[in-house]
């Protein structure tokens, strides 16, 4: 599992500005703020939505409405956290422990660097690029595909485009083209042409070994 960092970040409290809140969206570059209240976790609010408030002197107590109630668990893997992230279209988020104390944030910025870093420049394997409607697409199930076929995910690249996402993975399998017929019949699509490639470079070697075969025998 990679080790993704979990920073510490003051939460804002309900006391807050809608100004400060939105001044600290520009600064950090965040998607979402988080809210703690009297020690409590109450969940993430949008800065788009802080942004389209008029006036903006009101206190967040005014908007607790807009809260939305997700979080990450510090004890979740990568695929978990990257899930979230996306599905709520953030680089940021809260992150939980145990006791279900805030105690600090992940970017979404960390868990694909070290996706990419580490995963797809320093090992070898197998890259897969497949599609799906974004509302049927789930990166656990692809994590379940992979793993169940006996490969291993080097790394992920999650790329929405419109009514699709589009996910280019490194896998390190035996066998990719049982991990591509799994991935069909999850309603997948191949966008890579990987396996016409092997399929025709299977051919190129049989093809070269029948021809070596009857060169000896002349």
């Amino acid at each position: 599992m990679l080790n993704i960092p979990v920073y510490k970040f003051d939460a804002f409290a309900f006391n807050e500005t809608i100004v400060t809140l939105i001044e600290a969206c520009n600064h950090y570059g965040f998607s979402h703020l988080p809210v703690v209240e009297k020690g409590i976790y109450r969940g993430m609010i949008r800065c788009d939505d802080l942004m389209a408030i008029e006036n903006q002197q009101e206190q967040l107590q005014q908007y607790k409405h807009l809260l939305e109630k997700i979080y990450l668990s510090n004890r979740m893997n990568w695929t978990e956290s990257l899930a979230v992230m996306m599905r709520n279209e953030a680089n940021v988020m809260g992150v939980l422990d145990l006791s279900g104390q805030y105690i600090g944030v992940r970017l979404l910025d960390d868990i694909l660097n070290l996706l990419t870093e580490k995963a797809f420049i320093n090992n070898n394997g197998y890259v897969l690029v497949v599609s799906k409607l974004t509302a049927d697409f789930s990166i656990s199930q692809v994590a379940q595909i992979i793993e169940s076929d006996g490969g291993k995910i080097l790394g992920i690249l999650v790329n929405e485009t419109g009514q699709n996402t589009e996910v280019e993975i490194k896998i390190a399998t035996d066998d990719i083209n049982e991990i591509i017929q799994t991935f069909r019949r999850y309603d997948y699509r191949i966008i890579s042409q990987m396996e016409e490639d092997l399929h025709l470079q299977e051919l190129k070697e049989h093809s070269d070994f029948l021809r070596r075969y009857l060169e000896m025998g002349n």
